[in-house]
C-alpha cells in the first residue's frame, strides 16, 4: 500500500485525536454506568507492518486473552479485530463478575461479560472511522479468534492477501487502581486504505492555509490576510483550539 509515511503527519494525528475525543466522551458515560467511575484515554494511533501486527497480537497472549474479529460491511472494506490482552481480560472479568478466572482461562460467562464492554468500544471505534471518512461504517457480527491461526486464515482471503499495513488503535481506561487496555486493529484492503488516506488529505486541505507561490511563513510569524486566501467559513490552522490528550470523566 502507498502513503505509509503520511500517517505520521502531525495534521493527521490531530484529526485522529479530535475524532477520538468526540467518540470517547460517549463511551465514558456508557462504561461508567456499567463498571463505575472510570478515567479513559483517547486512542493512540499507529501503523504497523503486517509482520509486526501479527507479533503484537501474539505477544498479548491470544489463547488467554479476548479476541474477536469483524468484517467491515459498509463505508470501508477489510477486517477489524478487537483484543483485550490477557491481564486486561482477567481484570474485566473480575470487575464485572466479582471473580477471578481460573487457570483454565476465561469461560463462556466471562467472555459474554467482556463482550458487553467490547460492544461499547466497538461502537466507539466505528464512530471514529465514520467521522474520519464522513460516511457510515458498519461491522458484521463478531467471529471468535482462539489462536493466531484463526487470524492468519482470515488474512489469507483474496482481498487481504496483499495487505502490508495495519492501523492499530490503543486505548486504556482506569477504574480505581486497575488499568485495562484494549487494542483495535483495522486491516483495510488497499482500496480502503487509500480511501482513508484520501479523506484525511482532504480534511487537511480544508484547514491548511494556502500560501501564494514565492511566499513563506517563518516560525512564530502570524499569517496575514494577504498570505491566506480569504474564506470566512475557514479558520486558519494556528487558531484552532488545542485538542485535549485526556478525556475527562
Amino acid at each position: 500500500m502507498s502513503g505509509h509515511k503520511n500517517w505520521f503527519s502531525e495534521w493527521y494525528q490531530d484529526i485522529f485525536r479530535e475524532a477520538s475525543n468526540i467518540a470517547m466522551s460517549h463511551a465514558l458515560t456508557a462504561l461508567s454506568n456499567m463498571i463505575g467511575e472510570i478515567e479513559m484515554e483517547p486512542p493512540s494511533v499507529s501503523v504497523l507492518p503486517r509482520a509486526k501486527f501479527l507479533h503484537e497480537l501474539a505477544s498479548k497472549g491470544i489463547k488467554n486473552s479476548f479476541v474477536v474479529m469483524f468484517d467491515i460491511t459498509e463505508g470501508l472494506s477489510g477486517l477489524t479485530i478487537l483484543q483485550f490482552p490477557k491481564g486486561s481480560a482477567k481484570a474485566l472479568v473480575t470487575t464485572l463478575l466479582g471473580m477471578e478466572p481460573g487457570d483454565e482461562g476465561i469461560d463462556e460467562m466471562g467472555r459474554s461479560a467482556i463482550m458487553e464492554i467490547g460492544n461499547i468500544l466497538i461502537s466507539v471505534y466505528t464512530d471514529i472511522l465514520a467521522k474520519l471518512i464522513e460516511e457510515p461504517v458498519s461491522l458484521s457480527p463478531p467471529k471468535p479468534a482462539e489462536s493466531l491461526y484463526d487470524i492468519e486464515k482470515e488474512l489469507s482471503r483474496p482481498d487481504l492477501r496483499d495487505v502490508t499495513e495495519v492501523i492499530m488503535f490503543k486505548t486504556r481506561f482506569y477504574q480505581k487502581d486497575t488499568g485495562i487496555e484494549s487494542l483495535f486493529y483495522l486491516v483495510p484492503t488497499k482500496d480502503a486504505f487509500d480511501k482513508l488516506v484520501g479523506k484525511l488529505e482532504a480534511q487537511v486541505k480544508d484547514v491548511e492555509p494556502e500560501i501564494p507561490p514565492g511566499e513563506t511563513i517563518q516560525p512564530g510569524e502570524e499569517v496575514s490576510e494577504s498570505k491566506v486566501e480569504e474564506n470566512p467559513d475557514e479558520v486558519p490552522a494556528q487558531e484552532e483550539a488545542p485538542i485535549n490528550e485526556q478525556t475527562e470523566g
